[in-house]
């Protein structure tokens, strides 16, 4: 039986509404209480992420911002690889489309240039926010992330773009259809869960994962059991055609399969 659970957060423990249902909270629990360890990976900011844990009361690992950061159960930054500043900077600034959106993780801040309030419906309940800056002079020496949000086309333009001119040294990929995301081209979810299972004594087959994007393509295929979300993205169905599937998100899909494995009373 697996002894981890590793769970991405937006389109898998997380329904569209953003929240995780009371069924899949309470699995979360009744598996912890049993002993079975719990680890949230998302692209989320660890800011956002903090208080999502704290919602679900459970004390737990956080791998954030796709695997550049990751805080332990007392809220301690173990790990923070960031991308190069000169890189950074020619992210933030890549000429574009005017509707394709840029946003940055630097630091503790998540920075815009514009408003968008249509992003923060993601964010409502721990209420973390965006600041405005101007990209051409704020310092970005500490970048975790930066992410486009716009038309999946334009998007496949970007990455294109991208690819072809920092290669294997950035890590670019889709969390969803409208938001392609870049980090330092050795950070990935899989990675991020391997050292946190490491540092507890844990291998990486002991572990089942569940995803919904590309950006959880390293992790689901590296852990012993990777099960895509029946919402996910169609790259990610196509990448991993052999892996196990779960029902969407608005269905509890991670509880409902959590239960049938951990042999848990049938979820209605």
């Amino acid at each position: 039986m697996y002894k981890v659970v590793v769970s991405d957060l937006d389109g898998t423990l997380l329904n569209s509404a953003h929240q995780i249902s009371d069924q899949t909270r309470e699995t979360l629990h009744t598996l912890v209480q049993k002993g079975v360890k719990f680890v949230m990976a998302t692209g989320r900011h660890y800011v956002d992420v903090r208080h999502i844990r704290n919602t679900l009361g459970l004390d737990i690992y956080l791998i954030t911002s796709n695997g550049a950061m990751v805080h332990d159960k007392q809220d301690t930054l173990i790990y923070n690889q960031t991308i190069a500043t000169d890189v950074a900077r020619e992210l933030a600034n890549l000429a574009r489309d005017p509707s394709i959106h840029v946003n940055v993780y630097y630091g503790e801040q998540w920075l815009v240039e514009e408003e968008m309030p249509w992003l923060l419906e993601f964010h409502h309940e721990s209420g973390f926010h965006y600041t405005l800056a101007d990209f051409a002079t704020h310092p970005l020496d500490r970048v975790n992330k930066v992410f486009y949000t716009g038309e999946h086309e334009k998007l496949l333009v970007i990455e294109q773009q991208l690819q072809a001119r920092y290669g294997q040294s950035l890590n670019i990929t889709f969390s969803l259809p409208d938001c392609l995301e870049v980090m330092h081209g050795e950070v990935n979810k899989g990675r991020a869960v391997k050292a946190v299972l490491e540092q507890n004594g844990l291998s990486l087959e002991q572990a089942i994962a569940f995803g919904d994007g590309m950006n959880d393509f390293e992790m689901l295929s590296m852990v012993g059991h990777g099960v895509v979300m029946g919402n996910a993205h169609d790259r990610l169905m196509a990448a991993l055609p052999n892996n196990q599937r779960t029902v969407t998100a608005d269905e509890d899909g991670v509880a409902r399969y959590l239960a049938n494995c951990f042999a848990l009373p049938a979820i209605a």
